[in-house]
């Protein structure tokens, strides 16, 4: 037997791990990449998770979020005391800002008899309804809170936020898959070389035995498609650990589910269900806004007409409630915008009281596997059959090369 025969017959094998490898390796980074599609219709490429974000943000809501923690939940574990101590905070420094410029608005028939009334009281007066605003502050914001507590599911749904997010900012559903995946993906890729290679093994003696130019690219193909599909079975599959002494066999996901879970409450916590995007979602909402608007009215209305009566002297320049809507109107738009966007410590406070991180972490991790499972396979299962088939077409072409070279 020559050296040259030989060798050729080591290569095989060889090539089979290398057509593994680079076959999984691509069937990875197909599901991923790119994210905008590339080329021209029918003749181009977009990954699978970002040319699905829509059904694919649904199904991991629906099988994820929504199974293990609801919205009541999140926000009643919020304590409205502690934050509005953080809030009022805030607006304690606006206080004689905001009562000024409420007297400024009022007016009786065009004259603004209250501004002038305010600017001739006595100090002292002036200074008991800046004290008496002041006073009454926390019960203002802590009767807001709890109207808004109440009204939460109106003003916002975080399932429907969180889906619609992943669905149009496909670049987060990517990283959230590479986050939380990355093991599984890595082993995809390697996997194809250490299948491929025992895969080759039985191609040289068929060659020995039928030394035609078909066998190389059909069994190359064959190695390309089985690779392939043992490495995304073997992600999924069984889904309990299945003992084949001396061995224990479980799918991947499933065995790393814990970790897997823990990758998945650091995400969320992190980019998709903080105060900074909860609170930014509510204002984008101009129902939402408007409503918020209308409790914050409220509540300033309430005092308002509390201290009417308290300053007998300053009721009488306003002659009615009426008078007041604009100045009403005004403190509350005010106070919106001193409320927004909350600072460093009210989004501490919320996201601290969360608990987003461990809730997820610790009730992802608890699920049972086939709920569990459900997470990621929905995901690409539709298309699977696509990277298999290209990796028995790239196979079959790897196969051509390696007869032309031979």
């Amino acid at each position: 037997m020559s050296v040259s025969v030989l060798l050729n017959w080591i290569i095989i094998p060889l090539v089979g791990g290398l057509v593994g490898w680079f076959t999984n390796w691509l069937a990875v980074k197909m599901i991923m990449q790119p994210i905008h599609y590339v080329g021209w219709r029918p003749f181009g490429w977009q990954g699978i998770v970002p040319a699905n974000s829509a059904k694919m943000a649904r199904t991991l809501i629906n099988n994820s979020l929504s199974k293990i923690v609801s919205q009541k939940e999140l926000l009643e574990r919020v304590d409205p005391d502690d934050l509005a101590r953080v809030i009022q905070r805030r607006l304690d420094p606006h206080v004689v800002e905001i009562v000024d410029s409420m007297i400024e608005k009022t007016s009786l028939r065009g004259l603004h008899v209250t501004e002038f009334a305010w600017a001739m009281a006595p100090k002292r007066l002036r200074a008991m309804v800046y004290s008496a605003v002041h006073a009454r502050l926390p019960e203002i914001i802590g009767n807001f809170i709890v109207d808004v507590r109440k009204e939460a599911g109106d003003l916002m749904d975080i399932n429907a936020l969180i889906t619609e997010r992943l669905s149009s900012e496909s670049e987060l559903l990517v990283d959230l898959f590479n986050k939380a995946c990355d093991k599984e993906f890595q082993f995809i890729a390697r996997s194809g070389f250490y299948l491929g290679v025992p895969l080759g093994i039985p191609v040289i003696f068929i060659w020995v035995a039928y030394p035609v130019w078909w066998v190389l690219p059909v069994f190359g193909a064959l190695v390309g498609y089985v690779t392939n599909w043992l490495a995304l079975y073997m992600v999924f599959r069984p889904l309990e650990p299945k003992r084949v002494w001396p061995f224990t066999f479980q799918g991947l996901f499933l065995k790393r589910q814990k970790a897997v879970a823990a990758a998945y409450g650091e995400f969320f916590a992190n980019h998709l269900i903080t105060a900074e995007v909860l609170t930014n979602e509510v204002v984008s909402r101009e129902a939402s806004v408007r409503r918020i608007q209308e409790l914050i009215q409220r509540e300033i209305s309430t005092t308002v007409d509390d201290f009417r009566f308290q300053f007998k002297p300053l009721a009488m320049a306003t002659l009615g409630v009426k008078q007041f809507r604009g100045a009403v109107d005004f403190a509350a738009g005010r106070a919106l915008d001193l409320m927004h966007p909350l600072d460093k410590d009210a989004q501490d406070l919320i996201n601290t009281a969360l608990q987003i991180e461990s809730t997820l972490s610790t009730r992802l991790g608890e699920l049972p596997v086939q709920d569990f499972h459900d997470l990621l396979h929905p995901v690409v299962e539709e298309d699977e059959w696509k990277l298999i088939l290209i990796g028995g077409v790239l196979g079959f072409v790897a196969g051509l090369i390696q007869w032309w070279l031979m």
